[in-house]
């Protein structure tokens, strides 16, 4: 039976924290990630220059959350008034 893995909870504040006790206060990594209960190998990374998960999601999207959203609203409007737009409009307005 396989492993489960553990989930982390933590804030990108939590993150930011642990990576000031690092470079402001003299900590070790492990000893920061303990500290603010974060997953010691993604502090470390974010030490390399790593980004967040999220920024890394961002840079693959065709549109922004914000374009994301505006679309949406839109098409939920259009729809509201009886001319939903069909996927391939869709697209095209993507694209």
């Amino acid at each position: 039976m396989p492993k489960s893995r553990l989930k982390w909870e933590y804030t990108e504040d939590d993150m930011a924290e642990a990576i000031l006790d690092i470079t402001d206060h003299g900590l070790s990594p492990p000893q920061a990630a303990q500290r603010r209960g974060v997953p010691r190998t993604t502090l470390i990374d974010r030490l390399n220059g790593r980004g967040a998960a999220e920024d890394q999601i961002q840079l693959r999207r065709r549109l922004s959350k914000n374009q994301e959203d505006r679309l949406a609203f839109w098409i939920l409007r259009q729809e509201s008034l009886g001319y939903a737009p069909s996927h391939s409009q869709i697209r095209a307005c993507v694209m």
